[in-house]
């Protein structure tokens, strides 16, 4: 399958990636922050992002979007992050299986 990796054990390098629900919007800020920094670091790369991470939230602290997703890479050992929030209903930072293609849902009618 395009984009598919498995990974049994998390790296040093990305270990302290919380695998965490988002309850808030306060607590996806620290999350996209933070996300941010590592990518900054070089320890993570963004390999899907639903809008710029850096336009997640406008200066009127506006979401960009209802729904955003992005998924990190790190650099080290590949294992694939996803941090997924509906800005009305929270959201999750986990680990995916596979990088996020739109072009493997193109059968799919939005409505």
């Amino acid at each position: 399958m395009k984009g598919r990796i498995t990974m049994s054990k998390r790296c040093d390098q990305c270990e302290l990636i919380p695998i965490v629900q988002i309850h808030n919007p306060a607590e996806y800020t620290l999350c996209v922050e933070s996300f941010l920094r590592t990518v900054i670091k070089g320890d993570l790369e963004i390999v899907y992002a639903s809008c710029p991470l850096e336009e997640v939230i406008d200066e009127q602290g506006r979401f960009y979007s209802r729904k955003l997703f992005h998924q990190f890479r790190c650099t080290k050992c590949g294992t694939i992050y996803g941090m997924y929030v509906d800005a009305t209903q929270g959201g999750e930072i986990k680990i995916n299986d596979k990088i996020f293609d739109p072009d493997d849902y193109e059968d799919k009618v939005e409505s």
